[in-house]
């Protein structure tokens, strides 16, 4: 497996970790199962490679996806503290109200202090776990028509909180049902973008002139789409990580092999893949996981990469998610998903990536 170029020189990562095959769960551990044991290889609690690899994505998105929650949580509480509204922040957040106001199903006429006081309480609701109740703008924030596949299992649920406690009560008990975790892992990725969507939003509202309002020159991009279905490329960078290069690299690659229109647009979170999703679908009338539209990530997030698949992106992270221990698990990935929705993940080490690529989209075609 390729390592990028910086980490040359640098202490190598664990094998068995790239391949999701160490587990260090329990006291038993750490458990490393070696990829040529098919059959026959077993962790300590008696687990097989499958569950050991699908058990450890899960732990680490769980733990993700935790974490995740806190930026809204302090994004929350800042709301709580509010002054009485700035006449010069309310002119600015007057230029874009329209945009936000639609996307959370509001009347036209909400004004800055009722959409605070909406998101405030919606919020805090999703934080609380006590919240049984489905809220109803999260359908309009994720719309079954644009993301279908996120409508595999109960979506959404009552409170980000619970869910996330609920997912980690069951994975606790004895489960040998590969394909439910995977799902589980997929849902929950969820969590860290809609976590992301609305801190960016209350972000917005608390400073009209602040980094989301920047952040929207990627939606404004999306005027320059043709009006019929084509190419769509995404880069999601993470500052921690240096995958520039690749990227440029299979950009480069799908650029000189395919022929026609390609938009190209850069984002620096997740947070903002709804919101092209949701655009898009005002274009062409197709739900995500139908588009032609490729993900680029680089994170060391395993929750972006999910997230992104979870909307029906069809992904390539740098690094690749650790799941190549198991074949059961990478085809998961890579071809249920595909067979089920149309999405798919790439797993950006194969020498034949590109070549993946371009027979995907023809398929698509």
């Amino acid at each position: 497996m390729r390592r990028p170029e910086k980490d040359e020189g640098k202490f190598p990562a664990c094998g068995y970790g790239l391949l999701g095959l160490c587990c260090s769960s329990c006291l038993l551990g750490p458990c490393r199962v070696s990829p040529f044991e098919k059959g026959s290889g077993k962790g300590r609690c008696g687990d097989t490679p499958d569950l050991l690899v699908a058990k450890n994505l899960f732990r680490l998105v769980a733990g993700e996806a935790l974490e995740g929650l806190s930026p809204l949580k302090r994004a929350v509480e800042r709301f709580s503290f509010l002054e009485a509204e700035n006449t010069a922040k309310r002119r600015a957040w007057g230029r874009d109200r329209t945009g936000v106001i639609e996307k959370y199903g509001l009347p036209p006429r909400t004004t800055r202090k009722a959409l605070s006081s909406y998101l405030f309480k919606e919020s805090e609701k999703l934080l609380s776990p006590f919240s049984p109740k489905q809220p109803l703008f999260l359908k309009n924030l994720y719309p079954e028509k644009v993301f279908s596949t996120l409508y595999r299992h109960s979506f959404p649920p009552g409170s980000l909180t619970g869910f996330l406690f609920d997912s980690m009560r069951a994975d606790s008990a004895e489960s040998a049902d590969v394909e439910k975790i995977l799902w589980q892992c997929l849902q929950i990725s969820m969590i860290k973008i809609i976590c992301e969507e609305l801190e960016k939003d209350i972000n917005g509202i608390i400073d009209p002139e602040g980094p989301s309002q920047r952040e929207k020159q990627a939606l404004d991009a999306l005027k320059a789409v043709s009006s019929n279905p084509s190419l769509v490329i995404i880069f999601v960078e993470d500052e921690k990580v240096d995958s520039k290069e690749s990227i440029y690299r299979t950009t480069q690659k799908l650029k000189e092999s395919i022929k026609g229109e390609i938009l190209t647009l850069s984002i620096k979170t997740v947070g903002l893949l709804p919101g092209i999703g949701r655009r898009l679908y005002e274009e062409w009338a197709l739900p995500v996981a139908e588009m032609k539209l490729i993900v680029l990530i680089s994170s060391p997030f395993a929750t972006w990469p999910l997230g992104a698949l979870a909307l029906g992106f069809n992904v390539i992270s740098f690094p690749a998610l650790s799941i190549h221990g198991s074949e059961r698990v990478e085809k998961f990935f890579t071809d249920t998903l595909r067979k089920r929705f149309g999405n798919v993940y790439f797993l950006s080490w194969k020498e034949n990536l590109l070549d993946e690529v371009l027979e995907f989209l023809r398929w698509k075609d």
